[in-house]
């Protein structure tokens, strides 16, 4: 197979690999199967608290697509392509069983920028770059490419990032909201490997619904996101009760 996804575990953080540094880990079709299931896996596994998402080697997170997977898709295939592509970021962005970080290692580009988007944090190495370049491909930029990047920085910016194409800097992703962090390159695992344990010592009942009541505040009113907040408030003061 040209190239993998690869997933290590330790405890209750799991690791998952882009493998194809020689192509700065560019995503054919097979791969992006495999990493639909692996995807799937992780985050339905009771065991696991957090995933953390990078690509093999020093110059790229993700390219994107492979162009010969892109060039080659045509009719009925080409919207199952895309629809598997949809199901598998909205699997990352809306999943309720853990922590998803991205570690950014290089280039994200296309695909690799889509997965950074869904994920819960963003930790940017100083040479990480972002760019969704979809609309200079006459490729509409569906699968959560648009929905997620706006919840991050806002309308104005998305419209900004996507219509221009353009590459936005690591330093740049920081200033904007995009990046949580922007570290030193060579410190890139460290730093998101601490940030991890400091996560998994903590409740994970208090960390998910915090995590969660967040992503379901986000784009409503005032009003409603403190309805919400009762709401989880009270949920979790009824399972105190129960426990005393």
């Amino acid at each position: 197979m040209d190239g993998e996804i690869k997933v290590t575990r330790k405890g209750p953080v799991a690791t998952l690999t882009i493998s194809r540094s020689d192509k700065l880990n560019s995503v054919t079709r097979e791969m992006l199967i495999a990493f639909d299931d692996r995807v799937n896996q992780l985050t339905n596994d009771p065991e696991i608290m957090v995933v953390i998402f990078t690509g093999e080697g020093e110059k790229a997170f993700s390219a994107g697509f492979d162009l010969k997977t892109m060039t080659n898709l045509k009719g009925d295939e080409r919207t199952s392509f895309f629809k598997l592509l949809e199901s598998t970021i909205r699997c990352i962005k809306e999943n309720r069983n853990c922590i998803t970080v991205a570690a950014i290692n290089g280039y994200a580009l296309g695909f690799g920028a889509m997965i950074a988007s869904a994920c819960d944090f963003r930790f940017f190495s100083e040479k990480a770059a972002f760019r969704l370049p979809e609309v200079q491909l006459a490729i509409f930029p569906g699968a959560g490419a648009t929905a997620n990047l706006m919840d991050l920085v806002g309308p104005a910016r998305t419209k900004d990032i996507l219509v221009t194409g353009r590459l936005v800097s690591a330093e740049e992703a920081l200033q904007i909201g995009l990046a949580s962090r922007v570290v030193p390159h060579s410190e890139l695992m460290s730093r998101v490997e601490e940030f991890v344990q400091d996560i998994i010592k903590q409740d994970r009942r208090i960390v998910m619904r915090t995590v969660n009541l967040v992503d379901m505040m986000t784009g409503q009113d005032h009003a409603e996101a403190a309805d919400l907040e009762t709401m989880y408030t009270d949920e979790w003061l009824r399972e105190l009760e129960k426990n005393d």
